[in-house]
Formats: structure tokens, sequence, C-alpha cells
């Protein structure tokens, strides 16, 4: 049986090294710095869990992003994190699908949790 995929778009080390801490054995991580390969990332197997840390994505390109992840992996939870709260952003976010969003700084331990209760979920086949 494949692994379920969790979806990283983030650069930020915190954020690589809490995943790394929360995600379990039956978990892949799959992450990715950059997103201009955007069908390729997309493509990847079993995605049930995406995390979109805005940070590096140019203003322009986060829409085109979220839209892309919606259509192409409709069944996965979006994890969005903001460099910084902006309301225009938020309403992008949550309009796009976004399940959870969260803006930095972090509580590194809020949002593990966080994560942790979306993998139970998609584990427990309630996706």
């Amino acid at each position: 049986m494949m692994r379920p995929t969790l979806l990283l778009l983030s650069g930020d080390e915190q954020i690589a090294k809490l995943i790394a801490t929360v995600a379990n054995a039956t978990w892949r991580i799959a992450q990715y710095l950059e997103t201009h390969a955007i069908h390729r990332i997309l493509a990847e197997p079993h995605v049930k869990l995406v995390i979109l840390d805005d940070e590096a994505i140019e203003e322009p390109e986060r829409g085109r992003l979220l839209t892309q992840i919606r259509r192409r992996i409709p069944s996965a939870s979006l994890l969005y994190v903001a460099a910084g709260h902006d309301e225009q952003n938020e309403k992008r976010a949550r309009t796009n699908g976004a399940h959870y969003y969260v803006s930095k700084p972090l509580s590194l331990d809020r949002f593990g949790h966080v994560v942790q209760s979306f993998m139970r979920l998609h584990e427990a086949g309630v996706s």
C-alpha cells in the first residue's frame, strides 16, 4: 500500500524540522523550496496533505498556485501559512480551499498539533 504524501511547499527550516518531527513513518514527505515546476510538484503520488508557506511565492503567483492545487489534488487538505497576515490573502486562501490558515510568526507547538490532527483524519479515512 502506498504511503500518503505530505507535500511541503516551504523553504522555512523551522517548518521543515517540525514536519519531520510530527510526521510518523506512515507518511512520505515531499518538500519543494520553489514552486516554478508546479506540474511536477502536483504530480506527486497520493498527496493527502499540502502545507503551503507563501513566504517564497510572489504575490501574483499565489492565486494561480492555489487554483492548481485545488484542481489537481482536490482531495488533499490544504494548510496555508502566510508570511504576514493580510485579509485579502486570507480570503483568497480560504476561497481556494484552504482548510486552515495561519500567519507568521507561528506557534510551532500549536501548528504541529494542527498538522497531526489533519494527518489522523486522513489515516482514519475521513478525508
